[in-house]
């Protein structure tokens, strides 16, 4: 059951960061498209991170970086090969993507940071009770 906990984590960061990264590029979230102005767009890449992390048995942190690090060539491949709209240049794409797979990672610990308060205000109101 562990196992596939761990592969349920990776495949889901891996499809949401894909669905988020396409999203931003067809305007869908209200991304710019082609161009890159410090969006908050980005912002939205913590929603795969948090979500694979909770469905991740252990290695909260490392699966949904796994399933980010892994979109990145399908997500360059996508915008640089199918997409008919020019862009940016390939370096200006791969630096938006690591900051995409940066901020995935935050989702991740930021996911971890409530469950372990959440544990502590259990504890604690355990403790209170008793």
């Amino acid at each position: 059951m562990a196992r596939y906990r761990c592969w349920m984590g990776i495949f889901s960061c891996f499809l949401l960061f894909n669905l988020v990264f396409l999203g931003q590029k067809s305007e869908f979230f209200g991304g710019s498209g082609g161009e890159h102005h410090g969006e908050i767009g980005l912002l939205l890449f913590i929603i795969p991170g948090f979500i694979a992390s909770a469905l991740s048995s252990k290695k909260r942190i490392l699966y949904p970086l796994l399933g980010a690090l892994y979109a990145v060539p399908f997500c360059l491949f996508i915008h640089h090969f199918l997409w008919l709209m020019p862009g940016d240049s390939f370096w200006q794409e791969l630096a938006y993507v690591i900051s995409a797979v940066f901020w995935c990672a935050l989702g991740a610990m930021l996911c971890l940071f409530i469950r372990v308060v959440m544990h502590a205000l259990q504890q604690l109101y355990q403790s209170e009770r008793l």
